[in-house]
């Protein structure tokens, strides 16, 4: 079967997190988002093959339970937490994929930037926000992160199920897309509206 470096371009669309503890926060992840969504696009085919059919209709159920789950993180505190955490994931999946084998070393080794960077900066911003505990905020923030890394178990144990064909990292990849691609022109056309 045919494969591709597993691509998850869930993390690269998280375009609509403001600012409110660290200066510039949005626009600085904006631009590590830039050269990463421009990797993603050059690995990506422009339409997912016939034979790929059978493989969607497997990963519809599992990603529509996925995105009821992950659309509970409506708050910005909430919303920093669980980038965080799906870089961290992403960045793990690069790292697992035998991603030597699909993308060149340049391009592997600026993606990791990428992804390094934008951790970095929401680190630094949670540990000057949010702070650490057992207080109910604390506890409502630790649950975003494991419905995160449940959200992504998910997604490996499809892929896994798989044989992270190329089909199965098309399919994935093009969702995302148009999921996190949706929800910031849903954003941009109602800009007091924070979501996630």
């Amino acid at each position: 079967t045919s494969k591709i470096f597993p691509l998850n371009a869930s993390v690269m669309f998280f375009t609509n997190v403001s600012s409110q503890h660290c200066d510039q926060l949005h626009s600085r992840l904006q631009e590590d988002n830039k050269g990463n969504l421009e990797l993603l696009g050059s690995h990506m085919r422009a339409t997912i093959p016939l034979e790929c059919i059978g493989d969607i209709m497997d990963f519809s159920p599992l990603h529509e339970e996925n995105v009821m789950s992950m659309n509970e993180a409506s708050h910005e505190e909430d919303a920093k937490i669980a980038i965080q955490e799906m870089l961290q994931q992403t960045d793990l999946i690069f790292k697992q994929g035998h991603a030597e084998l699909f993308w060149d070393e340049t391009s592997l080794r600026n993606f990791h930037t990428g992804l390094d960077q934008q951790i970095k900066r929401l680190e630094t911003c949670q540990s000057a926000a949010f702070g650490a505990g057992t207080s109910p905020r604390a506890q409502k923030l630790q649950l975003t992160r494991l419905r995160v890394k449940r959200y992504f178990q998910g997604l490996n144990d499809f892929l896994k199920d798989k044989q992270y064909s190329s089909c199965a990292w098309e399919i994935e990849l093009k969702s995302k897309i148009k999921q996190w691609g949706l929800k910031k022109k849903s954003k941009d056309q109602n800009p007091q509206k924070k979501s996630f």
